[in-house]
């Protein structure tokens, strides 16, 4: 049976013609994957260049100052780089992925306007060409009745004709909305490849915004380091390759003639005639002195903390954070608690803001570009071991906010204007927080605590209130630092979260 415009036909052709839009955003989206992949290659490489570059002086040597300021080019560019692969995954491909799910769902819907009407207009088209037929051999019945009376008439006319008329009431009626459906889909199509167009424009311009955006913050950081490497002062230490090193032998030097031979006379104990005295032979070196740094040197390494305190001072004052030091920070990670790690840096920061010890960071800390990528990773060195170990969810905790408050300046790409990027954004994608078994691990803990504490409550004035707001304090937490919100209500379920804050503690 063909009629015409026929919508499930029109559905097929469109939703083929989408199906091919679909693969050329697919194959579009492969592209930004591979250039993405390209960025983070060449964000690994810059970093291993820079930190081959701390290693081509060994020693005290005033180049080695110059190499670490041109290393930090390197980590810059590397962090630059990192940001704009990571900003090419998560803004410009997750658009375009985003947009491919609206077609998924457009598709369905039109595979539904294609059952609805696919048999139903058929089956209208049929019975009104069966009332049609009905309705014509009741008119050729009638002709031959009228001509002969005793003819028996085996249809109606004047039924034939009522059926009819108020089928094709009921028949437009239903074209009327079948029309209403076609255009319903030739709108969704056209809003559809609107759509994808902009899309695809928006995903270029953003793309190309981000490009433009990393060269102008390299701009704005190699400005910082150019002005460093002017300031450079050849002539710094020139005298220490000239310095001895350390030895036994006499040094050379001019006499005095009266001084040498009372020396000599003293050697061999003579004694001229006219020395009418005798004089005590004094000792020329006190031998009661004591070395000052052997007692500081023992208690020094003796403290962790101390350790802690001096490689991230070292850290920041050289605004380098190399391979050895990461290493040397694990082994001590392994020996220590994270808490100590976290606490002896928190106090760095506080040194650094003039703070005394205890207090609240009440300012912002900006830190230059070098300083930016050290203490980023410094604390993804503690994250990578709390979860490489699965543990240590409120250390974790700790670390995040610690960097809230550290930031760094950057241009924009479209004005002049400048906005603070802050350590914590750097660290928002870290796998600790995609991690699932340390949070529930701790909130089984936690749970497991306030079950065991329950019959204490009473004794130490213990309120519902107060046990609440542990939990509560626990699920901000992990909103606050942008844990996955799925893991969030895993902790909630067993947590019983809102059974607890429902029911009274016995």
């Amino acid at each position: 049976m063909d009629f015409s415009p026929d919508i499930s036909e029109r559905i097929d052709t469109l939703s083929r013609k989408c199906s091919e839009k679909k693969k050329v955003i697919l194959d579009f989206i492969s592209l930004l994957q591979a250039r993405a992949e390209l960025e983070e290659y060449y964000s690994r490489s810059l970093e291993k260049i820079g930190e081959s570059l701390t290693k081509l002086i060994h020693g005290k040597d005033s180049l080695k100052d110059l190499f670490i300021i041109l290393r930090s080019y390197f980590h810059i560019q590397s962090e630059q780089t990192r940001t704009f692969a990571r900003q090419i995954k998560n803004d410009v491909i997750q658009e375009l992925e985003q947009h491919l799910i609206k077609e998924d769902g457009w598709q369905k819907e039109m595979q539904f306007l294609k059952q609805k009407h696919s048999k139903e207009i058929r089956r209208n088209i049929e019975s009104l060409n069966q009332l049609r037929d009905e309705y014509i051999q009741a008119i050729n019945e009638e002709k031959k009745y009228q001509v002969n009376k005793q003819i028996q008439k085996k249809l109606s006319y004047k039924q034939s004709e009522i059926k009819l008329q108020h089928f094709i009431a009921f028949y437009n009626q239903y074209i009327e909305s079948y029309f209403q459906d076609i255009a319903i889909v030739q709108d969704k199509f056209s809003n559809i490849e609107l759509e994808r167009r902009k899309t695809i424009q928006d995903s270029g311009i953003k793309f190309f915004m981000f490009e433009i955006s990393v060269v102008r913050n390299l701009q704005y950081d190699l400005s910082g380091i150019s002005q460093k490497i002017e300031q450079y002062n050849p002539k710094n230490e020139l005298n220490e390759l000239f310095k001895d090193q350390p030895s036994d032998k006499p040094l050379l030097s001019k006499l005095n003639f009266e001084n040498y031979k009372s020396f000599i006379h003293s050697q061999l104990n003579f004694k001229p005639d006219n020395q009418m005295t005798i004089k005590k032979k004094k000792p020329i070196f006190d031998q009661t002195t004591i070395s000052e740094n052997q007692i500081e040197s023992t208690l020094q390494f003796k403290e962790t903390n101390q350790i802690y305190m001096k490689m991230f001072q070292s850290a920041m004052f050289n605004n380098i954070v190399t391979d050895e030091t990461v290493t040397q920070l694990n082994e001590l990670l392994q020996q220590t608690q994270p808490a100590v790690y976290i606490q002896s840096l928190d106090k760095i920061l506080k040194l650094r803001l003039n703070q005394e010890d205890g207090q609240q960071n009440t300012t912002d800390f900006q830190v230059s570009p070098e300083g930016y990528v050290s203490l980023h990773k410094l604390i993804i060195t503690c994250l990578d071991y709390c979860n490489k170990k699965n543990d240590y969810a409120t250390i974790i905790i700790d670390a995040y906010q610690l960097t809230r408050s550290i930031y760094k300046l950057i241009q924009l790409p479209n004005d002049n204007q400048e906005i603070k990027m802050s350590v914590f954004e750097g660290l928002t994608n870290h796998a600790v927080l995609h991690n699932s078994q340390i949070w529930i691990n701790y909130a089984i803990q936690l749970q497991t605590l306030l079950a065991n504490n329950t019959s204490v409550f009473a004794e130490n004035n213990v309120t519902k209130e107060q046990t609440q707001k542990q939990m509560d304090d626990y699920i901000e937490s992990l909103q606050s630092i942008g844990c996955d919100q799925q893991i969030v209500e895993a902790v909630k379920l067993q947590l019983n979260y809102n059974v607890i804050q429902e029911s009274p503690i016995q």
